[in-house]
């Protein structure tokens, strides 16, 4: 057979892919780091510290003023970027919950006279609340859907001020003196300098440990790619309400420095405007990037504000054609066109070797090799799936055993895809039932059943460009139920040191399912469901390929359900072939019996089975 001489020949490549790969590892040493966050996390601590710090020390209390303000907003502007890019959620109301941490603590501190430090926590409780409120929208509703929600926040809250005068003081705003804020402790600073210059270093930092952790990287896939977030154990409602906490939180803290460092509230310190402030700098200072927000705060609030006072009444013209201007310069920000061009210029990928599973299987041990059980692991009774008028899954029955290799194939619009998405759980059946393992899963949401330790990959393979390919890798990592086993472990490790400072933008289209591929080996589902994995794949990564799903069923003891239309592939790796046609199950057996069926003679015309 043609797959199987080609996987012979993908075997006698092997030692020779090692000492490719090993070499590469070396080179991978040797090359520039695929993301800069870190470098531009330190940079933008000494910018803030030298804009904090260094109008305090020369004694210019205009800048001391003026950069608090400053640095303040750089920190809702981080929190901004936070929501806007790690979360996926596009937001015109930060100003909102700035506002509301603001208003609240000078409620309870200027006009009741509680001691600050309560009335501070009153205050992010307000801004909490605010957030939770934004959130909820967030269940139902995301990108500029959401913008437009939180926009009408922005416009209406600056009226609620006003007509709330009983509590607010209305348009009079509320004064507040806080002298011990501002005496100065050593060097001409201030506890109110010290506090906000740290508080927008501490935002960095912890926007920065929240991209490298496993929940940064869960909110990423949720905001890049929802249905493949699914698939792996994450809710993105619950991702997108999580974001907007903690953007809340730290909002609020922005809005509590911001009352000492003004000494003054009023509704119209909290126009819509403001939002725009936030949105805008984070689009010009490079979305995404760790010193955009920095970059962006200087050119959207200072040039306007403080550079041209003059024109302050035209500030919203003024941000509209900064960011125009910007925008056409610089098409990813300032920072981001910089750092587009650092990545173009420096960091590779490996051409038509750029990733191969060979080599790493090499090193796996797995269990003795064994022949699939009589167990079900998967079984679907009666399911039937339309959409409007169309049937796609019409009455099947089918019963996968655990361990083996299920082919299922048929012709475009077969239902095969569409059976796929109803055992994940990205659709539901109209009738029938399936069970993984036993137990019914058709009334589970996709996360639950990704829980159950099922894997998939798609057509399309979800790739995430911001993510290096070994971060790629560790999503599946992270939607692992339990602890690693001890070789998934080893190649992890070695997955690593390979691959982490490799960009996957640069894959080819086979590639990429490859490396869709080895997530869900990371990820050591039981149960893995390929949806057209081969498409794309050269003749060599093709035998690559059957030479892992064989290693996945006969020594890792993984249930395996291959949709393909490379019938070669299909008959040298499958146990159990079903063929679907119009939604039904046409025939179903063993490679020789199907091949043998008259009811599917009419695919093999052409083919190796013609």
């Amino acid at each position: 057979m043609a797959v199987a001489q080609a996987a012979r020949g993908g075997q006698a490549q092997a030692a020779h892919g090692g000492q490719a790969q090993a070499a590469n590892g070396a080179a991978a040493r040797k090359r520039p780091r695929f993301s800069s966050d870190l470098p531009q996390v330190w940079i933008g601590i000494a910018l803030i510290a030298i804009t904090g710090f260094v109008p305090s020390l020369v004694g210019n209390a205009y800048w001391v003023h003026t950069f608090q303000l400053v640095n303040i907003y750089i920190a809702a502007a981080i929190f901004q970027n936070f929501l806007f890019v790690d979360a996926g959620q596009k937001s015109f109301g930060q100003g909102v919950l700035l506002g509301l941490g603001a208003y609240v603590t000078a409620i309870f501190f200027g006009l009741h006279g509680y001691p600050f430090a309560v009335a501070a926590l009153v205050g992010l409780v307000a801004a909490f609340l605010g957030g939770l409120l934004f959130a909820l929208p967030a269940l139902r509703v995301q990108y500029f859907h959401l913008g437009f929600v939180t926009l009408s926040a922005a416009i209406v809250f600056p009226q609620l001020l006003m007509s709330l005068d009983r509590w607010t003081n209305g348009i009079n705003g509320i004064p507040v003196s806080m002298p011990s804020m501002h005496k100065e402790i050593a060097l001409g600073l201030s506890p109110l300098t010290i506090l906000v210059a740290l508080f927008p270093m501490a935002a960095l930092v912890v926007h920065y440990m929240i991209r490298r952790s496993t929940l940064g990287r869960r909110m990423r896939v949720a905001a890049v790619s929802p249905e493949a977030a699914r698939t792996l154990g994450i809710r993105p409602g619950v991702m997108r309400f999580i974001a907007f906490i903690i953007a809340a939180i730290g909002t609020g803290i922005c809005g509590i420095l911001y009352l000492p460092a003004v000494s003054f509230v009023s509704p119209q310190g909290f126009n819509v405007e403001l939002s725009f402030v936030f949105f805008f700098a984070v689009v010009v200072g490079g979305r995404g990037q760790m010193l955009g927000p920095i970059v962006g705060i200087w050119v959207v609030f200072i040039l306007p504000n403080i550079v041209l006072a003059q024109l302050v009444e035209y500030r919203l013209l003024i941000y509209g054609l900064l960011t125009l201007a910007t925008v056409m310069a610089f098409p990813d920000g300032i920072v981001g066109t910089i750092e587009r061009w650092r990545v173009r210029r420096a960091v590779t990928g490996r051409g038509e070797e750029a990733f191969r599973v060979d080599a790493f299987l090499d090193g796996l041990r797995g269990e003795r090799e064994a022949a699939p059980g009589s167990d079900i692991a998967v079984e679907v009774r009666g399911g039937t799936k339309k959409f409007g008028a169309v049937v796609a899954v019409d009455e099947v029955d089918l019963k996968v055993r655990r361990g083996e290799v299920h082919g299922l194939i048929g012709a475009n619009g077969s239902g095969k895809t569409s059976l796929l998405n109803v055992l994940s759980g990205l659709s539901r059946l109209d009738a029938g039932s399936f069970l993984i393992n036993g137990r019914d899963a058709t009334r589970l949401a996709a996360d639950r059943i990704a829980r159950m330790n099922l894997g998939r990959t798609f057509q399309t393979p979800r790739i995430f460009p911001q993510f290096s390919l070994w971060e790629n890798l560790k999503v599946g990592i992270d939607a692992r139920a339990g602890t690693a086993s001890p070789d998934m472990a080893r190649l992890a490790a070695q997955l690593e040191a390979e691959f982490a400072e490799d960009s996957a933008e640069l894959l080819s289209h086979g590639q990429r399912r490859l490396v869709e591929v080895m997530r869900a080996m990371l990820k050591e589902a039981t149960i893995v469901l390929f949806d057209e994995p081969a498409a794309g794949l050269s003749q060599s990564e093709r035998a690559n390929f059957a030479r892992l799903v064989r290693f996945l069923s006969r020594r890792m003891g993984k249930t395996v359900i291959l949709v393909e239309h490379d019938l070669d592939l299909v008959w040298d790796v499958a146990d159990t072939i079903t063929v679907m046609e119009q939604g039904r199950i046409v025939a179903s057996g063993d490679p020789a019996s199907v091949a043998r069926d008259p009811a599917v003679q009419h695919m093999f015309v052409g083919g190796r089975l013609a």
